[in-house]
């Protein structure tokens, strides 16, 4: 059940109630995408490996991390600008998606500058804080237009994406704005109900698909959530939480053996129950 929230809603809700609520929500969405198991296909092994911005990558996932303590040393990974910037940091900027929080124009392009001096992978320009605007909280008002967006992906001269987006219309806005990535995130739209990212991602792929990389962003328990969100035609998928990354590749090579996935490639809406989709 979703929180009944009156006309304005409280001034300042507890963020981590919401946040909570968004989570069992997206689980039980995640559960309603239902798998068939498939076993007579003689599969015995189940290769994990694909590419994303040019780098070979062990598995279809990147984590999103806080700090750089808790990266894999090796590997493509997600985290904050600042982490990114700092001279201690010992990631490799190849191998490193830089999140930028969304702010005023000038202070995005002077970042986005430093980013790119620094020869990260790519820059995430994040766009959840905005969410955290009047009268639920104190951040500024602070939205952006296609023209802003691919002013960034300019003053990059490398791969921007667009992460925490829940709608299809502001994923066609970024593919036209020359984004080269969306991460859709339910977070943005966590207090006017917007829907789980399982649910949003096939109209994001309908009005997207081959424009741009298309990366799930929702919540992850285990490898078969992971399973799910590529089933339903998501890239990648960006895991944020304490999981270890080896074990959540060992249960999804489980949950592709089962599903008659020799390889990425092979997951798709097949591995669903087909019911889910309105057929008969």
């Amino acid at each position: 059940m979703w929180p009944r929230l009156g006309a304005r809603g409280p001034k300042r809700g507890p963020r981590l109630d919401i946040i909570t609520w968004m989570s069992t929500r997206d689980f039980a969405a995640l559960d309603a995408y239902q798998l068939l198991p498939r076993v007579l296909t003689g599969i015995e092994q189940a290769e994990l490996r694909t590419h994303m911005l040019g780098l070979p990558l062990a598995h279809p996932m990147v984590p999103r991390r806080k700090r750089v303590a808790q990266l894999p040393g090796t590997g493509l990974a997600l985290f904050g600008a600042d982490e990114a910037l700092d001279g201690a940091n010992k990631h490799p900027p190849e191998q490193t998606i830089a999140l930028l929080p969304v702010d005023r124009m000038g202070v995005l392009i002077s970042r986005v500058g430093q980013l790119a001096e620094r020869g990260v992978a790519a820059v995430a320009l994040d766009m959840t804080p905005v969410a955290d605007s009047a009268p639920y909280d104190e951040r500024p008002w602070r939205p952006r237009t296609r023209e802003e967006v691919a002013e960034l992906r300019a003053a990059a001269g490398r791969p921007l994406w667009v992460v925490g987006l829940g709608s299809a219309a502001d994923a066609e806005v970024a593919a036209e704005a020359g984004a080269d990535g969306v991460v859709v995130g339910s977070e943005l739209g966590r207090r006017i109900g917007a829907p789980p990212v399982i649910s949003v991602l096939p109209e994001v792929i309908d009005a997207v698909g081959g424009m741009l990389t298309i990366v799930a962003g929702g919540p992850v328990r285990d490898g078969v959530d992971v399973l799910r969100y590529l089933a339903v035609g998501a890239e990648l998928v960006v895991v944020d939480g304490e999981r270890s990354l080896d074990s959540l590749a060992a249960e999804l090579a489980y949950a592709m053996r089962l599903t008659g996935c020799a390889d990425v490639t092979d997951i798709g809406y097949e591995v669903l129950f087909a019911p889910l989709f309105g057929e008969s």
